[in-house]
């Protein structure tokens, strides 16, 4: 029989074992394949590959490979080209295939790579299966659609592009294919299609391209990975679908997945993508999640606040009072949100994303704001070079590396790259990088908590906004080099350069945190709780200078920096003369009252103590940003409150 090698490599989470998402795609194609007889007796599929180690390793480990199948995303394009070209050296009989999300559709693509025999486009299970039996047949290849080959002749051919419409896949889990790599000692993540297919057509997004009807999978099949996952104690199920809740019979799912958590303890949480429309049912099965611990947060995305960027993309935004009202619902029923914007659209300026921002929290959304620098996908429609020209898109190849994952998580050297529009006929290459060290600012010192009382006071008491405070405070932060304020500045505006400019990663490191990769927010905000009375000292005195300071500021600045979590504390009092307290809760809850004098005491019990800075930067920093525990006042904490009559 002959030998079939699937990769599909995934990086590593940092913790106290190794996670890793299971070798889902490969695993899929694998499974389709088994269930053709013929397949089955002329191949003998080897254990999937889905973790970095040294290449010559791996190549020696291999016994006289027939065909190497490669699964290609952002995170292991480099290192499949690398291996494909040892395993050619090695075997050079040896077929090799290339599929994926980072698979160009374009012809020279095998140009570039002349180790690669085979492209697979589209979904992976039928063009695979049909290439390997044709394979076994020695039979003409250019019939089957949805593949890329060199002929004999060193011709490149590309057949026909169909749309696939089956549903009736057998499950990687239900058929044993994931059996061999689970007896390692890893910890698995899993991935979970309830449907697949996307009725959006985003220009950033390579779904909208397939032109492909949402295919539902059947309920049986669903609910029986659902036992496979309880059987096999897996924690942690990211459901794959573009859409969750665009189909009524998620309800049913999510009931099923919460019966399940609570009678056998897992899975222990299941992360999805909800439709953006549909919000009433969204709400309703979204708060059935987050109640059952399975979801820390409800996402509520716009990608961008511009109009003319939404127009050039393909994409619609809810009214800013419908937005309002929903961040109001779910505030008044305690459910945490967040909410997501795209760098880099055309159409969009440096103005425009810092104001769209801060909109963005005039509407109430203090807590998350994630946002994603616009990766070019090579098969989307804005990767495509019409667009590019229409649009003037100019693109960084940027070093990449997946946030949280660790410095040291792999034996490989091959370095990883993603293609990320940094300028477009809107905004320079200069404002890009100045509008992520904005993005920054907002989300380590806002959303996680450093100044969001500061700047809300000031927001809704002196008039002072959201883009002025920020901005006010880079521009005093760049002007005292010497101060921490000025230092952390430094650090984090030449990282956000140097990504402009391709010369690191989204992602560092901070001393003390077991090498773990940091979002440049998370360090903003590490760092400055490194030396947080320092810190606290210097925004009172920034804060002196732009603004005239009086007992309130004062009172509001002890508050500000007594609400931040710290590590080794169980129990914190914090006393003022204003009731802070519930001033900004009914500001959270979109009710806002006029701030009391009164003499306010609260105790907050830490319900989740932690010791060290390393285990606050894992827990708290990470872990618990979802659900807003780097503040004691946010809501995850019990809060004793106490108030006299006004003074």
């Amino acid at each position: 029989m002959k030998n079939i090698y699937f990769v599909q490599i995934n990086d590593v989470y940092a913790g106290d074992r190794e996670k890793i998402y299971i070798p889902y795609a490969v695993g899929c194609i694998e499974a389709y394949c088994l269930q053709n007889t013929l397949i089955a007796s002329e191949y003998s599929f080897q254990k999937i590959l889905y973790r970095r180690q040294d290449i010559d390793t791996v190549v020696r480990s291999m016994q006289e490979p027939f065909m190497v199948l490669f699964s290609c995303s952002v995170w292991n394009t480099e290192f499949n080209l690398a291996l494909a070209a040892a395993v050619k050296k090695a075997f050079p009989a040896c077929y090799i295939t290339f599929g994926g999300h980072q698979v160009s559709s374009r012809e020279d693509y095998l140009q570039e790579h002349p180790c690669i025999d085979f492209l697979v486009h589209r979904g992976g299970e039928e063009p695979t299966a049909q290439l390997l039996a044709g394979l076994a047949l020695q039979s003409e290849l250019s019939q089957i659609p949805n593949i890329s080959f060199r002929s004999a002749d060193g011709k490149i051919y590309t057949t026909p592009s169909v749309p696939q419409t089956g549903t009736d896949y057998p499950s990687p889990y239900l058929t044993g294919v994931f059996e061999e790599i689970l007896q390692d000692d890893v910890d698995f993540s899993i991935l979970l299609e309830t449907n697949r297919g996307c009725p959006n057509n985003c220009a950033y997004c390579d779904w909208g391209t397939l032109h492909s009807a949402v295919r539902l999978f059947p309920m049986e099949r669903v609910l029986r990975e659902i036992d496979w996952i309880v059987e096999h104690k897996i924690e942690y199920v990211y459901c794959a679908d573009a859409n969750f809740c665009l189909f009524s019979r998620d309800a049913q799912i999510v009931d099923y997945i919460i019966s399940c958590n609570q009678k056998y303890g897992y899975p222990k949480f299941f992360h999805v993508n909800f439709t953006k429309n549909r919000q009433e049912f969204v709400f309703d099965v979204s708060t059935r999640m987050i109640r059952s611990g399975l979801s820390k947060a409800q996402t509520i995305a716009f990608q961008s606040m511009h109009p003319q960027a939404l127009s050039h993309v393909g994409r619609k935004n809810l009214t800013a009072d419908h937005f309002r009202r929903l961040l109001k619902q779910f505030a008044h029923s305690g459910i945490a949100t967040y909410s997501e914007l795209i760098l880099g659209l055309p159409g969009e300026t440096y103005d425009s994303f810092c104001a769209g921002i801060c909109a963005l929290l005039e509407y109430g959304q203090h807590f998350s704001v994630n946002v994603y620098p616009c990766e070019l996908l090579p098969n989307s429609e804005m990767g495509r070079p019409e667009y590019r020209k229409r649009y003037r898109i100019n693109s960084t190849r940027v070093p990449f590396r997946l946030m949280h994952s660790t410095r040291e998580d792999c034996a490989s050297t091959v370095t990883e790259y993603a293609e990320y529009v940094t300028s477009t006929y809107s905004m320079r290459r200069e404002e890009w990088a100045s509008s992520l060290l904005f993005a920054t600012y907002i989300q380590g010192l806002h959303n996680l908590g450093l100044l969001r009382a500061a700047a809300i006071y000031l927001r809704h008491a002196c008039g002072i906004s959201y883009q002025r405070f920020y901005q006010s405070l880079m521009d005093y932060s760049a002007s005292h080099p010497t101060l921490l304020l000025g230092r952390l500045y430094r650090r984090i505006r030449a990282l956000c350069d140097g990504v402009s400019r391709g010369e690191n990663e989204f992602v560092a490191t901070v001393p003390d945190t077991e090498n773990i990769l940091w979002g440049f927010d998370e360090m903003l905000y590490l760092y400055a709780y490194m030396e947080l009375d320092t810190f606290f000292e210097e925004i009172r005195n920034w804060l002196v200078e732009k603004m005239s300071a009086d007992e309130t500021l004062e009172q509001l600045l002890l508050y500000q920096s007594r609400i931040i979590k710290r590590a080794g504390c169980s129990e914190i009092r914090i006393q003022t003369a204003y009731d802070f307290y519930a001033y900004f809760r009914q500001i959270y809850l979109d009710d806002p009252v006029p701030l009391q004098r009164a003499q306010t005491t609260i105790v907050v019990r830490d319900t989740h103590p932690v010791d060290s800075f390393a285990q606050y930067a894992r827990e708290i920093v990470w872990y618990g940003r979802n659900r807003r525990e780097t503040d004691y006042t946010s809501g995850f904490y019990p809060v004793e409150y106490m108030r006299k009559s006004r003074i």
